[in-house]
């Protein structure tokens, strides 16, 4: 199967809205050179890009093929934010955006997770700002 057909398989086993995510992340990877050294720098930047946030960087464990770094993205969507990861190949010169499957349940789990804390966060810090002076003394 040639690169383009195993592309096309995996963008076909995405939903629409995944679809388009996946893509303007992997074209705002493509802007920046990889290395171990500014992977965190690249995937900041590819974010950014496509109004995202970096969640977390961290070294691959194993359990994802060619991968010495491991990143994931939070991508705003038209109705939900997706979860997008950034894999640095084990030659430290690449970065792929890598699928669900790809890194497993227990990555895609962790990124949820920290979405969570990161929204427990924000509201409180908004319910910190809308509180009265005389009650927050």
């Amino acid at each position: 199967m040639s690169m383009r057909s195993e592309v096309h398989a995996g963008a076909a086993a995405l939903s629409r809205p995944e679809q388009v995510e996946t893509v303007e992340m992997e074209l705002a990877l493509d802007m920046h050179e990889p290395s171990a050294e500014n992977f965190e720098a690249c995937v900041r930047g590819a974010a950014e890009v496509v109004g995202g946030e970096i969640l977390f960087d961290v070294p691959s464990d194993g359990s994802v093929e060619d991968a010495s770094r491991i990143a994931a993205i939070r991508v705003p969507g038209a109705t939900e934010s997706r979860i997008v990861f950034a894999v640095l190949d084990e030659d430290e010169r690449e970065i792929r955006v890598a699928d669900r499957e790809e890194v497993g349940e227990r990555f895609h789990g962790f990124a949820e997770a920290y979405v969570g804390v990161l929204k427990r966060i924000r509201d409180d810090l908004v319910e910190d700002d809308e509180t009265p002076a005389t009650l927050a003394s």
